[in-house]
């Protein structure tokens, strides 16, 4: 009897065992209403499984933790591109299937070894004109208290702040990772930051800068686009000065060790095509990195705000920069703030 039963028993378990320990298909994003609106077009539509979704603040480090404790709960997260690039050196993420994503469908560089396209993002100048009914075009006149009065809001880290603080000081935007790459560039962005400090609030989430620019607690902030974007387009008053554009990439990853390894690569093919894709441009402006989209003209038409429209102006986040000198320079930037 004992013959029979010992097999029906590891039949049994090996039944009731991988609904106890599966767990549905998990994709982390930044949160907030585009989040919303990518669990509607991209998450929900998928055909291959149910995905949950859950948010946070683009910290790699509990992804980190993850792989090192060989726990892995998130499956598929998009990520920035320097976190994207130093994660791949360092085993934390997949590296892309492209048996299974099409590589083809990505803008030049939207296609990495661990890392596919997801949606570009920027930040720019922005002011209230019901408040203000003239504020600065530029960076120089971000800098100009005399002129355009009152305070100014910039994200509270080194990255993007020091690319800005040395345009106000007058630094071509062409020029700007030349300079802050020299000791004696650094300096002048730190002391650029100095002569505005007392007219400068920091802000570290994305509606912070919003929510400080429709109280009036600032005159005039650097924020990210889509948001002011999404303001505008609900009939805020927002003034959104194009020329100041900082921006950049987020890339889709699959997390080392994830047990839904397989389904996250399906999941990355499915998210980065061109028709859950356009059914999200019909609710933000985002600014795919799948080249079809991006190029689509009726998608640019109706979403004029679109970062796409304005970028060729703009100043792209240098990624290796930030890989090589971000550690000081964030060092640098909280010792200067704790002055």
């Amino acid at each position: 009897m004992r013959r029979f039963l010992a097999p029906l028993a590891a039949m049994m378990l090996g039944l009731f065992a991988t609904p106890l320990l599966a767990r549905d298909l998990t994709v982390v994003a930044g949160g907030g209403a585009l989040q919303d609106h990518m669990r509607a077009t991209l998450f929900s539509t998928f055909a291959n499984g149910p995905v949950v979704d859950t948010a946070y603040d683009y910290n790699v480090g509990p992804i980190r933790a993850m792989v090192q404790a060989r726990n892995v709960t998130w499956d598929v997260v998009m990520v920035e591109a320097p976190d994207l690039v130093r994660g791949c050196e360092d085993g934390i993420f997949e590296r892309i299937d492209w048996s299974v994503v099409n590589r083809d469908k990505f803008m030049p560089g939207g296609a990495t070894t661990c890392g596919a396209g997801a949606i570009g993002w920027g930040v720019s100048v922005f002011y209230d004109e019901a408040r203000h009914p003239t504020g600065p075009a530029n960076f120089v006149e971000f800098w100009d208290t005399q002129r355009f009065p009152g305070r100014r809001s910039l994200r509270r880290g080194a990255r993007m702040t020091l690319e800005i603080a040395l345009m106000g000081d007058g630094v071509p935007a062409a020029e700007v990772y030349k300079v802050l790459a020299t000791p004696a560039g650094q300096q002048r962005a730190f002391a650029a930051l100095d002569r505005l400090r007392p007219n400068l609030t920091f802000w570290t989430g994305g509606q912070q800068p919003i929510e400080l620019v429709n109280s009036g607690e600032v005159a005039y902030a650097v924020a990210f686009v889509g948001r002011v974007a999404n303001g505008i387009r609900a009939g805020q008053r927002y003034a959104l000065r194009w020329p100041t554009l900082l921006y950049a990439y987020d890339s889709w990853a699959v997390v080392r060790g994830s047990a839904n390894a397989a389904a996250g690569m399906q999941l990355i093919e499915h998210i980065t095509n061109p028709a859950p894709l356009l059914a999200l441009t019909r609710l933000w402006p985002i600014n795919p990195v799948n080249q079809a989209v991006a190029d689509d003209p009726d998608v640019r038409a109706r979403n004029p705000l679109m970062m796409t429209n304005h970028q060729a102006g703009g100043l792209e986040i240098d990624t290796e920069f930030w890989l090589e000198h971000g550690p000081d320079l964030e060092q640098r930037f909280a010792a200067w703030l704790n002055r």
